[in-house]
């Protein structure tokens, strides 16, 4: 607060505050503020940065990715992305997503009209818990961080393993994170044990290896 008055309560940086402060540093002050300069500066009452207008909408930048992804014929890497002559630059996707693997994950999303969601555990001892805490249990052990999935849809290409159709160029297409040996007969949520599937292949796969 004392660094705030003496800069007319105007939003300033952690490194402008570290050369007037006395008592602590910013590393200090962002640790109780779970990391954040922006939650610190806003508990005092300083002023949220503006953010800048965005040029393209979501719905362009979708466009323009369905349109490159399609004459490829796979997810473009960012040599591929920028020799197809894009009327949208790379890195404004990597900016508006925080990164391009984001953006690749909120196109297919987009087409999907859905989030990507885990697989059908159709092992009939998992469909037969009617017990609300096991239940509880159970959707806990299945639960797969967005980094993790974001890592297996990469390296799966976002397309489905066992047909290679994806949303980005087959229309209805939904995929999902699948669990190669099911969580009901021991499999762990690991890079290893997860596979992209599209809903038909995974419910075809049902609770099978």
């Amino acid at each position: 607060r004392r660094v705030a008055k003496l800069l007319n309560y105007r939003r300033f940086g952690w490194r402008e505050f570290d050369k007037v402060s006395k008592l602590c540093k910013s590393y200090c002050v962002k640790r109780s503020f779970d990391g954040s300069w922006s939650k610190a500066l806003n508990s005092i009452g300083v002023p949220l940065k503006e953010k800048s207008k965005r040029k393209f909408s979501n719905k362009d930048l979708f466009i323009e990715m369905e349109r490159i992804w399609k004459s490829l014929g796979h997810r473009p890497s960012r040599i591929e992305w920028e020799t197809s002559q894009p009327k949208i630059s790379y890195n404004t996707y990597k900016k508006y997503f925080d990164g391009w693997i984001n953006a690749c994950l909120r196109f297919i999303e987009y087409k999907m009209g859905k989030d990507i969601r885990l697989g059908v555990d159709t092992e009939p001892a998992f469909i037969a818990l009617n017990q609300q805490k096991t239940q509880t249990v159970k959707r806990k052990k299945r639960d797969v961080p967005l980094r993790l999935r974001l890592k297996v849809l990469k390296r799966d290409g976002f397309k489905c393993v066992l047909c290679g159709r994806s949303p980005a160029i087959n229309r209805g297409v939904v995929l999902h994170i699948d669990h190669i040996l099911p969580v009901a007969k021991g499999g762990a949520a690991t890079l290893e044990n997860l596979q992209t599937l599209c809903k038909e292949c995974n419910l075809g796969k049902s609770d099978k290896t």
